[in-house]
């Protein structure tokens, strides 16, 4: 008998389709199952070494959909010698000076912080701006606020104190966003530390006097325009829509010429502006309830009234220690809270929440006068700081869930803290022989909770 050939054209039966069908099936099942479980492992070893510092927590922030604001750190940089610190001080004076003399601890028995891994440095050396910016990336600060000081004072003209700056734009660190800090005020001595003795007051306690131009006729203002545009033009610099950002100290209605002129010269630089803000001794409008305003010595000042005058883009309130701020910390409205804000009836007002780490400022002042607004337990410090921070994190990042399609890289949502290294007043994120780590490991913390549970309160 011949056997027959099967045909080699003749496709599978029923039967034998179902049977390859269902393990198909199974296969694919499975493969979802350890992909998903793969993935899992992959986030968590990555979260894991994040918080163990080996790195960086926020490398890569494409799945956040810039969710977050930008949480900045003002920079404080009189640690290096300068010509004006020299003249009214005396020869080599930095700040380091004042909280080296200072005591141990504060009259209320609390150690008062120094630094711990950065020791004491010169702020022109490179390593300690690599620090800087190492701390920056581990810890998820996404920019500095580096204090700015200009005078037009014919006595002191220009530039001062902003020798570490220079050396940021030849040799790159710290290589993270930047922003400048206008200090526009006059300086008066109210240090317990005796003057230079080649300074002769011209005005009582008067150290360095500030006044502006009301126009733009001698070029003084030009000439202050294009100091600040070599920064204005550097990769790393923070711009909101395009518009680079100036903040200013206070509001000094004097300088509101100089400001038009500069966002004028901004303009003709290929800018679309400047995005100018103003800091104010002022609560955030929606973070923190205080009462009656007219309550406190110091009655706190009106956002209505800085945008009157002018034309400013945003306000900060200011993190200084105030009455209304002692031993509280910022909290989320109920009106935010379990996504009631969905139709957008609070609108989300121009103020830019700032946030103070910890104030003791023992090293400037008389021991007896010293105001000791933080002083408490290094962990109900902290405790209070984190607080604030999440509040105010989460507060823009959730309490505007209408805006959220809006959100671009350079929008306008900023979290201000005081400050990253200011240690003659007790505010230093910088790793302390009394705080540790503890302040950095609170915005990793606070930003990694967020991005992690969204908005859940």
């Amino acid at each position: 008998m011949i056997a027959k050939k099967k045909n080699p054209r003749k496709g599978l039966s029923v039967v034998e389709f179902v049977k390859v069908l269902s393990f198909s099936v199974i296969a694919l099942y499975f493969y979802i199952l350890y992909a998903m479980f793969a993935n899992t492992d992959s986030k968590n070893a990555h979260q894991q070494l994040a918080q163990d510092g080996n790195e960086p927590l926020f490398a890569s922030m494409e799945d956040s959909q810039n969710f977050l604001p930008r949480v900045l750190a003002l920079v404080f940089p009189q640690f290096h010698e300068d010509s004006l610190n020299n003249y009214l001080w005396g020869k080599g004076f930095t700040d380091w000076d004042n909280l080296r003399k200072s005591p141990l601890k504060n009259r209320l028995g609390f150690d008062i912080p120094r630094p711990a891994e950065l020791g004491f440095y010169d702020y022109t050396k490179v390593e300690p701006r690599q620090m800087q910016e190492k701390l920056a990336k581990e810890y998820g600060i996404d920019g500095f606020v580096y204090h700015h000081y200009w005078f037009y004072d014919e006595t002191h003209p220009g530039a001062n104190l902003y020798q570490p700056l220079m050396n940021m734009l030849t040799d790159g660190h710290p290589d993270v966003p930047f922003a400048l800090h206008w200090c526009a005020s006059k300086w008066t001595n109210t240090w317990s530390g005796n003057v230079g003795p080649e300074f002769v007051f011209k005005e009582p306690n008067v150290l360095q006097k500030q006044y502006f131009p009301e126009n733009d006729n001698d070029g003084k203002i030009t000439e202050h325009y294009e100091w600040l545009k070599q920064f204005f033009h550097h990769e790393n610099y923070i711009k909101v829509d395009g518009k680079p950002v100036l903040m200013m100290y206070q509001k000094k209605p004097g300088s509101f010429p100089v400001l038009t002129r500069l966002k004028e010269l901004a303009v003709v630089d290929g800018f679309p502006g400047l995005y100018i803000t103003v800091g104010l001794t002022k609560p955030h409008e929606h973070l923190m309830d205080i009462g009656d305003p007219s309550q406190y010595e110091t009655v706190p000042q009106k956002a209505a009234v800085a945008f009157r005058k002018y034309d400013f883009d945003k306000v900060v309130s200011y993190p200084n220690p105030a009455e209304w701020n002692e031993k509280k910390s910022l909290e989320v409205p109920d009106w935010c809270r379990g996504g009631n804000n969905k139709n957008n009836e609070m609108k989300r007002p121009r103020d830019i929440a700032g946030i103070i780490s910890s104030f003791d400022n023992t090293p400037r002042r008389n021991y007896e006068e010293a105001n000791l607004w933080s002083s408490d337990t290094p962990t109900v410090v902290v405790e209070r700081f984190h607080k604030s921070l999440h509040s105010a994190t989460y507060y823009e990042s959730c309490c505007f869930p209408n805006e959220s399609k809006k959100r671009k890289k350079d929008d306008d949502r900023f979290v201000l803290i005081n400050a990253m290294n200011e240690w003659a007043e007790g505010m230093a994120l910088e790793p302390s022989d009394v705080y540790g780590r503890k302040f950095l490991e609170a915005i990793r913390d606070v930003k990694n909770d967020i991005l992690q549970h969204k908005c859940y309160l």
